[in-house]
C-alpha cells in the first residue's frame, strides 16, 4: 500500500503555506478534498509553514484521514521539526514522515500555542486566554494581581488582555456555533499561534470545518448577494454573526455579543497587521481590501488568519474600538 501511493502523481505544495498566498493554500485543500483516491503531497519546495497553513491543512486531514491514506514525501527536516513542535502531526496517520524523537520540550506559552482543537463551547474561555498570552507575550506585567492604576482602579492585564481575550473568546464562540448550522453538528475549531521575532509580528489561525458563511447568513438582510465574497464582508459588520436571543435559545453558553471578528479585526489593524477570512470560494483581506474568489480555491468552512506587530498591541485601546452602538448593551464589555 504505502509503495503504491508514492506511484501515484503527487500534489505538489508551494514554497509556502498560508496567510502569505490563502489562494494557493485552499487551492491544495481543494485538490486534496477532490482525490478520489489516497493523497500524496510532495513537499520539496515546502519551506514555510505559518499557522493557518497547519490549522487548515489538520482541519481537512482529520476529515480526510476518515476515508483515504495520506503521505507526505520530502518533508524536510527543519519543517517537520516545526509541524511536530506545534502538534501537527499528533494522533494523526500520516505516512512518509519520520518524526524527531520524543523528548523534553520547553512549554512557551508568551511566543506560541501549538495547534488545538475546541470542540466544546466550555473551552472558549481557557482557550482565549493561552491565545492572548501568545500574542502578547511578556509585552506587560498583564498579571490578574498586578496593583492596580489608581486613577482608573484597573491594572494592566484588565485594560489590555482582558479586552483581547473577550474578542477572542466571542470569535471562538461565533465559530463554533455557525460551524455546527445546517446539518453540520460535528464541525469543530481548530487554532494556532506564533509569535516570530525577526519580524516582530504574531500570526493566529482559527479554523473550522463547518458550514461556511454563506450558508450561515443566507437569509440574513446584511447579505447583498448569495455569493461567498458577501457573506465574508457582512459577516465582518458589527452584530451580524450576533448569538443572542433566539439565536441562541438553544445553547445559552453560546450567547455572545456578536462584535468578536469585528473587534478582532479592527485589532489587528490598529496594530499595523489584517485579518484574512476566507469561506467558501472566496477570501478577503482587511488591511488593502484584497481578495480573491476562485472555484478551484475554496474552503468549506470558514477559516480566519490575524497578522499584527506585537510590539504596537500595548498601544492599542480596545474599548474604543468596540462598534459605538455596543458600548452600553452589556457590562462585559466596559472594559475602560
Amino acid at each position: 500500500m504505502f509503495g503504491h501511493l508514492f506511484e501515484s502523481d503527487a500534489i505538489l505544495l508551494p514554497k509556502g503555506l498560508g496567510s502569505s498566498d490563502p489562494t494557493a493554500l485552499f487551492r491544495i485543500c481543494n485538490q486534496i478534498s477532490e482525490c478520489q483516491g489516497d493523497v500524496v503531497l510532495d513537499a520539496q519546495d515546502l519551506v514555510f509553514v505559518d499557522p493557518l497553513g497547519m490549522a487548515t491543512l489538520r482541519a481537512l486531514f482529520e476529515t480526510q484521514l476518515l476515508h483515504k491514506n495520506i503521505s507526505i514525501r520530502w518533508l524536510g527536516n527543519q519543517i517537520t521539526s516545526y509541524l511536530h513542535r506545534m502538534d501537527f502531526f499528533a494522533d494523526l496517520e500520516i505516512q512518509g514522515v519520520d518524526l524527531p524523537n520524543d523528548r523534553a520540550r520547553n512549554d512557551l506559552p508568551g511566543t506560541l500555542l501549538e495547534i488545538t482543537k475546541v470542540s466544546e463551547h466550555a473551552q472558549a474561555e481557557n482557550i482565549a486566554s493561552r491565545l492572548a498570552l501568545a500574542i502578547t507575550g511578556k509585552l506587560t506585567r498583564s498579571d490578574p494581581d498586578a496593583p492596580v492604576n489608581h486613577a482608573t482602579g484597573k491594572n494592566e492585564f484588565d485594560l489590555y488582555r482582558v479586552p483581547i481575550e473577550y474578542s477572542l473568546k466571542e470569535l471562538l464562540e461565533n465559530s463554533l456555533t455557525h460551524a455546527r448550522r445546517n446539518g453540520r453538528g460535528d464541525a469543530a475549531v481548530w487554532v494556532a499561534c506564533q509569535y516570530f521575532p525577526k519580524t516582530k509580528s504574531v500570526r493566529m489561525a482559527i479554523v473550522d470545518n463547518g458550514c461556511g458563511f454563506l450558508s450561515t447568513l443566507e437569509h440574513h438582510p446584511k447579505l447583498t448577494e448569495p455569493t461567498d465574497s458577501a457573506a465574508i464582508k457582512a459577516a465582518l459588520l458589527p452584530r451580524v454573526s450576533c448569538n443572542r436571543g433566539p439565536l441562541a435559545s438553544y445553547d445559552r453558553d453560546s450567547e455572545n455579543q456578536g462584535v468578536g471578528l469585528t473587534t478582532t479585526a479592527r485589532i489587528a489593524e490598529a496594530a499595523d497587521g489584517y485579518l484574512i477570512v476566507a469561506s467558501g470560494n472566496a477570501w478577503l483581506e482587511t488591511k488593502r481590501s484584497g481578495e480573491d474568489s476562485s472555484p478551484d480555491s475554496r474552503w468549506n468552512g470558514v477559516a480566519i488568519a490575524f497578522v499584527c506587530s506585537r510590539e504596537k498591541l500595548p498601544d492599542v485601546s480596545v474599548p474604543k474600538l468596540l462598534p459605538v452602538e455596543e458600548h452600553d448593551i452589556d457590562e462585559e464589555l466596559d472594559f475602560g
